[in-house]
């Protein structure tokens, strides 16, 4: 395929900015909402995270998905694709479960096939609205109450997708790359208030998220004949690798854990802005960003010839 990508109950408590990473909210346990937690990356966090030791409300459009859950974790409805105003009431309803919300981890999302020109402005639109306006709006609904106790963390799910195009797949790697550069730069916005925030970006992992009709979408569009040969390849790529994913989603929810927590493999470590997911991850970042630098390179001389001479 050329490139990898993502297909990726506690009283209310004051916090204060001097608060430690790992510091737990009265009651002995932190509260974690996790978006999207029915299945894959989310339920598997849900599970650990509640395994640890914390509580969890896990969220999805439709509760009955999160029926059989291990005790710690409470089912919520949650549908980040509705307007901001129902978003809202269905977060001041869930923050009443725990009385707060410490740690909210965005993961819901699916991945929309086809070429560009294929898709229709509705598909593009669905497919933005899940992966970049739904995490943003549902840190809307929950930053009030972070900023009021100044404290709080934010992860983001983004996708080794933001990184580069790939054929039949463009649209949610630009959801993904939107939701990037969104998230960063809130994340940068609310950090005065004792806020944290933490951009994921995670490689291949063995989830359902590239399983057609449960995380991956590719009905819908009208397929043109030109496009045949691409969208057999892309179709083909998808289906070889899904099931056959390297990524083991326990060993990275563990690993997540720790980042969020500075515990464990993470001890001692600050969270990071950004944060890689898989040696997939790792490997492929580092190549587009020196490709970004190589092309950069080859044309500063030219794209350097437009400045007023002498700065005037």
């Amino acid at each position: 395929m050329g490139h990898s990508y993502s297909i990726v109950h506690s009283h209310h408590h004051k916090h204060h900015k001097e608060d430690k990473p790992d510091q737990r909210s009265m009651g002995g346990s932190r509260v974690w909402l996790i978006t999207g937690a029915s299945s894959g990356f989310g339920l598997e966090l849900a599970k650990l995270v509640a395994s640890r030791g914390d509580r969890v409300i896990a969220t999805s459009r439709n509760p009955k998905k999160l029926s059989g859950l291990p005790e710690g974790i409470t089912a919520a409805r949650l549908d980040q694709n509705e307007p901001l105003p129902q978003i809202q009431a269905a977060m001041n309803e869930i923050i009443k479960i725990h009385g707060t919300v410490d740690i909210v981890v965005a993961n819901a999302g699916y991945v929309q096939t086809g070429t560009v020109e294929e898709c229709s402005p509705e598909e593009t639109l669905k497919q933005f609205q899940a992966n970049t306006f739904g995490p943003i709006n549902v840190y809307r609904a929950i930053l009030p109450h972070m900023r009021e106790k100044r404290s709080g963390t934010l992860v983001t799910f983004g996708s080794i997708g933001a990184w580069f195009s790939m054929n039949g797949c463009n649209l949610y790697n630009a959801s993904k790359a939107a939701v990037r550069r969104l998230s960063l730069g809130l994340g940068e916005e609310v950090k005065q208030f004792g806020i944290r925030h933490c951009l994921v970006e995670p490689g291949f992992f063995r989830t359902a998220l590239l399983t057609p009709g449960q995380s991956r979408t590719n009905t819908g569009h009208t397929r043109f004949p030109d496009y045949a040969e691409l969208n057999k390849a892309a179709d083909a790529a998808f289906d070889g690798y899904d099931g056959n994913q390297p990524g083991d989603p326990h060993k990275g929810a563990s690993v997540l854990y720790d980042v969020i927590t500075s515990t464990g493999v993470a001890a001692g470590r600050e969270l990071p802005a950004f944060m890689p997911l898989g040696s997939d991850s790792v490997a492929e970042i580092k190549k587009d960003a020196q490709d970004v630098i190589d092309g950069i390179n080859a044309w500063e001389a030219i794209a350097s010839k437009t400045d007023y001479t002498g700065g005037k």
